[in-house]
């Protein structure tokens, strides 16, 4: 099937819905397709907290961002997406990162999500933090940037939308 894919499906949920921390930060997570496609959009879990302007982002695994989008038409908690102006190519076996900005904290998490095994759906996987060298990334500050904090393997619930073709 070319799609499209994703990491986790709809129905997916986090134990941990909403973290106690207020604080604005850049959440992540690495990952690599098994053929090349296109990344489409980006999505991720939120708590009714996780409140204001949230951005979504697609990175080299070196910290060189290839796109970005604005999440709109949020609802209140849940999967969210930001479909990217033009989908980005990416190769196969390439590490990326995908993220997003909340300023509110609030962030969905499970720790210890990635210690031994990835997960994936399809030809869409996330990386065990042993062969990502850390999976589970975050960085604090006022404005979106590269993630790179890792804290115990954590899962925080960020995912992308893969498709072989750029027509949906």
């Amino acid at each position: 099937s070319p799609g499209p894919w994703s990491i986790w499906s709809a129905s997916t949920t986090p134990s941990l819905i909403a973290a106690n921390d207020p604080n604005p930060l850049e959440m992540g997570v690495k990952f690599q397709a098994s053929r090349n496609g296109y990344i489409r959009a980006i999505r991720f879990y939120k708590s009714s907290q996780n409140t204001g302007t949230h951005t979504g982002s697609l990175w080299t695994a070196t910290g060189t961002r290839l796109a970005t989008a604005t999440f709109t038409n949020e609802t209140a908690s849940g999967w969210q997406q930001a479909n990217f102006a033009n989908p980005v190519a990416v190769t196969a076996n390439t590490t990326y990162v995908a993220s997003y900005f909340t300023p509110s904290g609030f962030y969905s998490a499970d720790v210890d999500y990635f210690q031994s095994a990835g997960v994936g759906n399809g030809p869409i996987r996330a990386l065990s933090s042993p062969e990502a060298g850390g999976n589970g990334v975050y960085a604090y500050g006022a404005s979106s940037q590269f993630p790179t904090s890792t804290y115990r393997s954590a899962n925080y619930w960020v995912d992308v939308v893969f498709s072989d073709t750029l027509v949906a």
